[in-house]
């Protein structure tokens, strides 16, 4: 049973005290540095120079990795400043101010609050033989900076996050972006947009084995990883709540369960349960109720049991909805979930005793109640995904291997009707469905298919497709705006992260 791990390297960087001024300057995209532990040269697009005027080297102390910050950071473009009242550190890239304290565990992003090491609050800021070290991975991811680290050379690359222009449309419209393409990313993405348009995406970084963060709320896109720790290569739920604050569940190291949220003011992950391998049929999926309580559905792949967890009462808690034990192997997995308007949950899930079906699982009369929505030839592992929408109605989305088909489900009409969506692409499962609830509770759904990515929505009484990309993709995810439509997905041959928008129609 193979996991991913995240290779977890703390790096700490050295700034020298004083003598520093700002300056309003660009960020340079296209620069690559190179620095090397015992070295006291760096590379700067090829170019060797030295690190500083004091020949100080980068060493390795207690596991960190310490290297002066002033000549990487403006190397990039960017400026640093020393407060000695406050005894603050502002560094400053683009559009983006990072402030640090000596002493202190949480930084201040555009003047939000982060925790530097949610999983080590040691890892501050100190001041050691006159020179103020900081941790470089939080610093430089914090300013949009991707951080290598190559240990057999012992080398570190610094690179900014490519942000680029828009690619072309592939059509319908459609605006997309090329958000991550430093190694192999943007797994099982996950995507949210908050009341204010600003979108929060989630993602697995498989070259670096870790789970990342990104995000335009501060103005311009910022990817941040230090905060949500380790993840194994499993599907990301991602939920922001009223204040705009992310809530993220995934797969931790060993199969842990695990949920990542900033709501308290700094980014912090927790473990849910450990061993659960939920990753390994369907995975996660998270929404929030109107308190902005988690509400998480997954498979326990370690008993075969379909799980809920949720922190409502003010504590996590974890019941069973589907006993595996009782049942048989996988008797119910792929789950999605949805809270309605008077916090009342809805899961839906493939449930593969015989006959095999698509199941919603409710607790509106008090205890949990499953229906089974429609037979299907096979349960094989594909997801469902489910939407509520603004009258408290159902709307699933699923593949039914029978047909080939991909299938949606709905209650609106007061009784469960089905319907095909798509069959005429071939592999159209993993969709992803959303529901406009400011505009007529239109339904909108992206998914993969052998002819590339594709949108489909409902209108005068019709689907009406078209593709997104041409490209074999990873799996994606949609989320609606107030006036567009956003959309997270992989592209499956260069295995970047990319983002794509519409306004809505």
């Amino acid at each position: 049973m193979r996991r991913t791990h995240l290779l977890n390297v703390l790096i700490a960087i050295f700034l020298v005290a004083g003598l520093l001024v700002p300056s309003a300057v660009t960020a340079l995209s296209s620069t690559t540095i190179k620095l090397w532990i015992g070295n006291a040269s760096m590379s700067v697009n090829g170019v060797q120079k030295p690190i500083d005027a004091q020949g100080t080297k980068p060493v390795i102390v207690a596991g960190r990795t310490l290297v002066p910050i002033r000549a990487v950071i403006e190397a990039f473009g960017g400026s640093t400043v020393w407060e000695s009242s406050t005894r603050k550190v502002t560094v400053t890239l683009g559009k983006n101010s990072l402030d640090l304290w000596i002493g202190k565990s949480q930084a201040s992003l555009n003047s939000i609050a982060l925790a530097i090491d949610a999983a080590n609050s040691a890892v501050v800021p100190v001041i050691t033989n006159g020179r103020t070290m900081l941790p470089l991975r939080f610093v430089a991811e914090s300013l949009g900076i991707d951080v290598q680290y190559a240990d057999a050379t012992k080398m570190i690359t610094l690179m900014l996050a490519p942000q680029g222009p828009p690619a072309p449309a592939a059509g319908d419209s459609w605006t997309i972006y090329t958000m991550d393409s430093t190694g192999s990313v943007g797994y099982n993405s996950s995507i949210a947009v908050d009341a204010n348009e600003k979108v929060h995406i989630s993602y697995i970084d498989l070259t670096n084995e870790k789970l990342k963060y990104m995000t335009n709320s501060t103005g311009s896109w910022v990817t941040w990883a230090w905060a949500i720790g380790s993840a194994g290569n499993s599907r990301t739920g991602i939920a922001v709540d009223a204040e705009g604050k992310y809530h993220i569940v995934y797969d931790g190291t060993g199969g842990d369960l695990k949920y990542a949220t900033d709501a308290t003011g700094t980014g912090m992950s927790y473990l849910l349960e450990s061993g659960a391998w939920s990753g390994l049929v369907g995975g996660n999926a998270i929404a929030l109720d109107s308190y902005g309580k988690a509400h998480i559905s997954y498979f326990r792949a370690a008993d075969f049991d379909l799980k809920y967890a949720t922190n409502a009462s003010g504590t996590w808690s974890t019941s069973i909805l589907v006993n595996g034990g009782a049942l048989g192997p996988l008797p119910a997995y792929s789950a999605s979930i949805g809270v309605d308007s008077n916090n009342y949950i809805h899961i839906s899930c493939y449930d593969d005793a015989s006959p095999d079906s698509i199941q919603y699982i409710t607790n509106m009369t008090g205890s949990w109640v499953a229906t089974t929505i429609a037979t299907i030839g096979m349960a094989a592992g594909w997801e469902t995904s489910l939407a509520v929408d603004s009258n408290n109605k159902i709307h699933v989305s699923y593949y039914d291997s029978t047909d080939d088909a991909l299938k949606y489900a709905s209650n609106a009409s007061g009784t469960w009707q089905t319907e095909t969506v798509d069959k005429s692409s071939g592999g159209v499962w993993n969709a992803s469905l959303a529901v406009d609830k400011a505009h007529g509770n239109q339904v909108h759904m992206v998914y993969n298919s052998y002819s590339g990515f594709k949108y489909a929505t409902k209108s005068a009484g019709t689907w009406q497709i078209s593709k997104i990309d041409e490209s074999w993709t990873g799996g994606g995810s949609i989320a609606i705006g107030s006036s567009s439509i956003h959309v997270s997905y992989q592209e499956g041959l260069e295995f970047n992260l990319k983002y794509a928008t519409k306004p809505l129609s």
